[in-house]
């Protein structure tokens, strides 16, 4: 019995490396539906599953609402929850136009300031033509004081560029942001995004790295970008600007003006207030190597004290 116990404390130990001590701000899964159907009018019609009640809305359904699809990433959920839609933003449903979107209203995450931050999504791309933000923050941060510099990037923009910037690869993923001491960053995939399948996307970012991550249909995530050592914090500790106007899906901001809007299905939408490892991620996408040196370094436990016995 000792043994069978011991054996069944070191699987489970195996399968529970990480702690979690991290906290989810918000999560938008687009789970409402049904397939085929729009986002309601009105506030709060896409949840936040965290519990701390940042819904999301859109502007108005008759022409900005993205679409309810059961085409979903094929790669489980981590947690086990069931993936059954998706929200795909573009033409289609409500009218023919590329103008979908949902925000953040005055919502409890439009005024937090993180000290460290994962932002988590997964996207399939309907096309790949021209800017197309997926996720950000919305606003137009600098500029507004005396002797500031003066840029028309946002807070956060998480998108598929209309160019070969950076390094002459066209289309690829970029992630941009400004720091807490409003200076402007960026990392990229360094690969053409295409159509052919879901992305499943991590930017990680604490006070002096960031990283991001991508994992497709097969296979688990790869960190294909990252900066280290820098000086990303504010004087409060925060690594993204202070903006109140809020986050959005969908598309993203230029200028304080929206814009760059999504041809693409997106789904599973987390913020977490701090830097996640690859083993917490959202997806459960491949084979993790770390966690299979540990349930193999566990069975050979079991293995020992069976010999033992």
């Amino acid at each position: 019995m000792r043994n069978t116990l011991f054996c069944a404390a070191a699987v489970w130990l195996a399968g529970s490396a990480v702690a979690v001590n991290a906290a989810t701000q918000a999560y938008w899964r687009h789970e409402e539906g049904p397939d085929g159907g729009l986002i309601p009018a009105g506030a709060d019609t896409v949840l936040d599953s965290s519990g701390n009640g940042n819904h999301m809305r859109t502007f108005n359904p008759t022409f900005t609402s993205a679409t309810y699809t059961s085409q979903v990433s094929p790669v489980p959920l981590r947690s086990g929850l069931p993936n059954n839609f998706s929200l795909d933003f573009g033409p289609g449903g409500d009218d023919g136009g590329n103008n979908d979107d949902n925000y953040t209203d005055n919502k409890p995450i439009n005024a937090a300031l993180f000290s460290a931050v994962t932002f988590e999504l997964a996207f399939k791309m309907d096309a790949v033509s021209g800017y197309q933000a997926l996720f950000g923050e919305d606003g137009k941060p600098l500029g507004n004081e005396p002797g500031e510099t003066d840029s028309p990037v946002p807070p956060l923009k998480i998108m598929v560029r209309g160019d070969d910037f950076p390094g002459g690869v066209p289309s690829q993923l970029f992630v941009e942001w400004i720091d807490g001491d409003g200076d402007i960053h960026n990392v990229a995939n360094g690969q053409t995004v295409d159509t052919s399948g879901w992305y499943h996307v991590a930017f990680t970012l604490n006070a002096t790295d960031a990283a991001l991550w991508v994992a497709r249909e097969s296979g688990p995530y790869s960190q294909v970008a990252s900066l280290t050592g820098q000086d990303f914090a504010g004087a409060s500790g925060e690594v993204i600007v202070a903006e109140p106007l809020g986050y959005s899906v969908g598309r993203g901001m230029f200028g304080n003006n929206v814009t760059d809007w999504s041809d693409a299905k997106i789904d599973e939408v987390r913020v977490t207030d701090a830097v996640l490892s690859m083993n917490e991620f959202l997806f459960a996408a491949g084979p993790e190597p770390g966690a299979l040196v540990l349930a193999v370094a566990a069975f050979g436990l079991c293995g020992l004290a069976r010999n033992r016995r």
